[in-house]
């Protein structure tokens, strides 16, 4: 089975992958981590890693990948088995990413990068960004639509 998460930041992306990797026994990637070294700080990797990443993955008898529905993993949308799609307001948006800030600025979280100021500011600025574009994915993810389930935040915390 291979499996396609796509949602905004503080979506519950991480969450569902986690449960279907259980359910399932299928190991789950956060594209995020495919973009950016966090063994190194972060950094964004070059295109070429991405790449090579991202398609070693594709080749896999099953998968889990979550993202925010970036145009260099449109590959997987004709490789997967389904595609989640998961609705969330802005406002539920940017409230869930400044509660994973405070979690993570008092410890209760793990993190990949330092919770600062400036890196809060720079999750809402995705999230808005988001949003901004959410119509093109959704038009995007159209093409799929046999393969699409889209789930509000009570059917996630159904599953």
């Amino acid at each position: 089975m291979k499996i396609y998460i796509i949602g905004p930041i503080g979506s519950g992306k991480t969450t569902l992958s986690k449960k279907l990797e259980k359910k399932y026994n299928i190991k789950s990637y956060e594209l995020d981590c495919i973009v950016h070294d966090d063994e190194n700080g972060h950094v964004k990797r070059k295109k070429e890693e991405i790449e090579a990443i991202f398609n070693e993955i594709m080749k896999q008898d099953s998968w889990i990948i979550e993202d925010v529905g970036r145009n260099k993993f449109n590959k997987a949308l004709e490789y997967c088995d389904i595609i989640y799609y998961l609705k969330i307001s802005k406002r539920k948006s940017y409230i869930n990413v400044i509660k994973r800030w405070f979690k993570q600025k008092i410890g209760k979280e793990n993190y990949t990068f330092p919770p600062t100021l400036s890196q809060l500011y720079n999750m809402i600025k995705i999230s808005r960004l988001y949003f901004k574009h959410e119509k093109d994915k959704i038009e995007k993810i159209e093409k799929y639509k046999y393969k699409v389930k889209y789930l509000t935040k009570r059917e996630l915390d159904l599953l």
